[in-house]
C-alpha cells in the first residue's frame, strides 16, 4: 500500500552516509525535552509558584501540543518539503526550549513548552518520515534499528547532560535541547537531500480542528487522572475529547478532500502497528517511571545512582534495535520480531514483579535487560509496519501519526501506573495505620506527609508521619508488583493481537483473490524474502513510484 514519496536532489550531500545516524539524534531531542522537563518540575513549579493544576499542566503540556500538532506538520512536510519543514521545526524547538528557560511566570513556560512540543514533534515527524527516503534498497528495517538505537544512545547523553544543569539551576537545563537543536539546524543541509513534494495533498481544515481539538481535550484528562478519576476537571475533558475524535473520524470517513486516510483502521496490518505501539510506548512509559520511582523511594537508591540503574534498560534497547535492524534485513517477518519482542517483554515485567522487595543491583538486572531490549525490539516492526501502509498521497500525515499513536499511549501508561500504584500504596498504609488504631484525622495528616515527600524529598519530622513513610514503602513494592503483573498480561494480549492480525493479512495476501489492501505492498514494495506475504515482509528500500505531481523542493 505504501510508496514513500522519494527523490534525491541531482546534488547528493556531502555527509549523506551519516543520514540515518543523524535522523536519530534528531529523534533524540525530542525524547530527551520531556525528560529534561520531569528533571527540573519540582524547582520550577515551585520557583514560578505553581498550584496543583498547574503542576500537572507543566508536566504534560508538552506531550500534548507533540499529538496535537505532528499529524498537521506532517502534512506541511508534505506540501511544503520535508527538509523545509525540519529546519523550520528545529528553529522552533530550540526558541521553545529557550522561552521555557527564561520564563519569568509560568504562562511564558507554558508558551515554551507549546512551542517546544510543537516543534520538536515535527522534528521527529519529519525525521521519521525522512527514513524511507534515504536507506539503502532493501534495508529499510535495518535502518529503522540503527534510528531506535542513536535515538537510545543520544537521549540518554542529552537527558543525562540536561539532568545535571538542572542540579545546578533548573532553567540551565532547558538550553541543552536549544544547543543541540541550532547545532542539528546548521548540519541538516549537510547530511540530508531535498525530497519530492506532495502538492495535491489535501489541507483540510475542518479534519485537522476536529483531530486537534480532540487529542488536547482527551490527553488533557489523561493528565489529571492522577489528581481525580471522577472530579469534572478529569471527566469533561476526556469525554468531550472522546466525542470530537469521534466526529473527526466520521467527518474524515465521509469527506473527499480528508487529509487522513481513517480507512486504514479497517487494515489488519494498521490496527497491528497500533498494538505494537502499545507495547513500545505504555511498555516504556511503566517500566522507566515505576522503576525508577521504587529504585529511589522503596530500594533506597540515590537519585544520583537511579541512573546508573537505569543503563541496562537503556543500552538492551540499544543492542535489541541494532540486532532487529540487522535480522528483519535478512528475511525476519515483522510478525516474528513482534512476537519476541512482546514475550521478552512480558517475561522482563514479570521478572522486575517478582525482585520488587530486594535491594540488589543484580536482583533486577535480568528483568531490566529483558523489558529494556523487548520494548525497543517491538519498535521496529512498529514503524515499519506504519510506513509500509502509508498512501503515497498522505505519507507524511500517515507516518507522523506514529508519533501521536506513541505519545497517546505512552500517557495512557504513564497516568494509569501512576494512578494505581498511588492508589494501591495510600490504601495499604491507610490499611496498617487503621490497623494500628491510628485516629482518621491523624491517617490523613500521615498520608499528606508521603505525598510532599515525593514532590519535594523532605522527609516527615512527626513520628505518625515516620511511621506512614515506613508503610508507604512496603505498600508501594507491592503496588508495584501488581501493577507490573497487570501490564505484563495487557502487553502479552495487545502483542499477541497484532500477531494474530499479521498472521491473517499474509494468509489474506498469498489467497488467489488477494483482496486484502495489504497485498498490493507486494507490488510496490520489494519483500524481505522470497515467499514473504507483503503484509509481513520484513524491510524494502525506498520504492520507485513518485506520489502525484512530485516536485522538487
Amino acid at each position: 500500500m505504501s510508496a514513500a514519496p522519494t527523490g534525491h536532489a541531482p546534488s547528493t550531500p556531502k555527509l549523506i552516509a551519516l543520514a540515518v545516524p543523524f535522523l536519530g539524534v534528531m529523534g533524540a531531542i525530542q525524547g530527551s525535552a520531556p525528560n529534561i522537563n520531569s528533571t527540573a518540575l519540582v524547582s520550577l513549579t515551585r520557583d514560578l509558584n505553581m498550584g496543583g493544576g498547574d503542576v500537572a499542566l507543566a508536566a504534560s503540556l508538552q506531550t500534548i501540543a507533540i499529538a496535537a500538532s505532528v499529524i498537521t506538520t506532517g502534512l506541511l512536510a508534505d506540501r511544503l518539503g520535508r527538509r523545509k519543514v525540519l529546519l523550520a521545526a528545529l528553529i522552533v524547538g530550540a526558541a521553545g526550549s529557550a522561552v521555557s528557560g527564561l520564563a519569568p511566570a509560568s504562562s511564558i513556560y507554558f508558551l515554551g513548552q507549546i512551542l517546544t512540543g510543537v516543534g520538536l514533534g515535527a522534528v521527529y515527524g519529519a525525521a521519521f518520515g525522512y527514513i524511507h527516503a534515504v536507506a539503502k534498497p532493501g534495508k529499510l528495517a535495518a535502518a529503522l534499528g540503527v534510528f531506535g538505537a542513536t535515538i537510545g544512545l543520544t537521549t540518554l547523553i542529552i537527558t543525562f547532560l540536561g539532568g545535571t544543569l538542572v542540579g545546578v539551576s533548573w532553567r540551565l537545563g532547558f538550553f541543552v535541547i536549544t544547543v543541540f537543536s541550532v547545532i542539528c539546524f546548521f548540519l541538516v543541509p549537510w547530511i540530508l537531500p531535498k525530497i519530492a513534494t506532495i502538492k495535491n495533498a489535501s489541507l483540510d481544515i475542518v479534519g485537522q480542528i476536529l483531530l486537534a481539538v480532540g487529542l488536547i481535550g482527551f490527553l488533557y484528562g489523561v493528565s489529571q487522572l492522577g489528581k481525580s478519576l471522577t472530579a469534572p476537571a478529569t471527566l469533561v475533558p476526556l469525554v468531550a475529547g472522546a466525542i470530537v475524535l469521534a466526529a473527526f473520524f466520521v467527518f474524515e470517513s465521509k469527506s473527499k478532500g480528508a487529509f487522513y486516510p481513517v480507512s486504514l483502521f479497517k487494515s489488519p496490518v494498521f490496527i497491528a502497528a497500533i498494538l505494537a505501539g502499545f507495547v513500545y510506548n505504555y511498555g516504556t512509559a511503566v517500566a522507566f517511571l515505576q522503576s525508577t520511582n521504587l529504585w529511589q523511594y522503596v530500594t533506597g537508591v540515590s537519585t544520583k545512582d537511579v541512573a546508573m540503574w537505569q543503563v541496562p534498560l537503556v543500552a538492551a534497547g540499544i543492542i535489541g534495535a541494532l540486532l532487529t535492524g540487522r535480522q528483519m534485513a535478512k528475511g525476519m517477518s515483522n510478525r516474528t520480531a513482534l512476537l519476541i519482542g512482546t514475550v521478552m517483554s512480558v517475561v522482563g515485567f514479570v521478572l522486575l514483579a517478582v525482585v520488587s522487595s530486594q535491594k540488589s543491583f543484580l536482583a533486577f538486572l535480568p528483568g531490566s535487560i529483558l523489558a529494556g531490549a523487548g520494548v525497543v525490539i517491538v519498535s521496529i516492526p512498529f514503524g515499519n509496519l506504519i510506513i509500509k501502509e502509508a498512501p503515497p498521497a498522505q505519507y507524511g500525515p500517515v507516518t507522523s501519526s506514529r508519533t501521536t499513536i506513541g505519545q497517546f499511549w505512552y500517557s495512557i501508561g504513564f497516568a494509569i501506573s501512576t494512578v494505581l500504584v498511588d492508589k494501591l500504596t495510600m490504601g495499604g498504609v491507610t490499611s496498617k495505620l487503621t490497623e494500628a488504631g491510628v485516629q482518621p484525622d491523624m491517617i490523613s495528616t500521615a498520608t499528606s506527609s508521603i505525598t510532599q515527600y515525593v514532590k519535594t524529598g523532605d522527609e516527615p519530622t512527626t513520628q505518625i508521619g515516620k511511621e506512614a513513610l515506613a508503610d508507604a514503602a512496603s505498600s508501594y513494592g507491592s503496588a508495584y508488583t501488581t501493577v507490573m503483573l497487570i501490564s505484563a498480561a495487557l502487553m502479552l494480549l495487545a502483542g499477541m493481537v497484532a500477531v494474530l492480525l499479521l498472521r491473517k493479512a499474509h494468509s489474506a495476501a498469498e489467497g488467489p483473490a488477494k483482496t486484502d489492501p495489504t497485498s498490493q505492498l507486494a507490488t510496490v514494495a520489494a519483500p524481505a524474502s522470497a515467499g514473504a506475504s507483503s503484509a509481513d515482509a520484513s524491510s524494502s528500500g525506498p520504492s520507485a513510484s513518485s506520489p502525484t505531481n512530485p516536485s522538487k523542493e
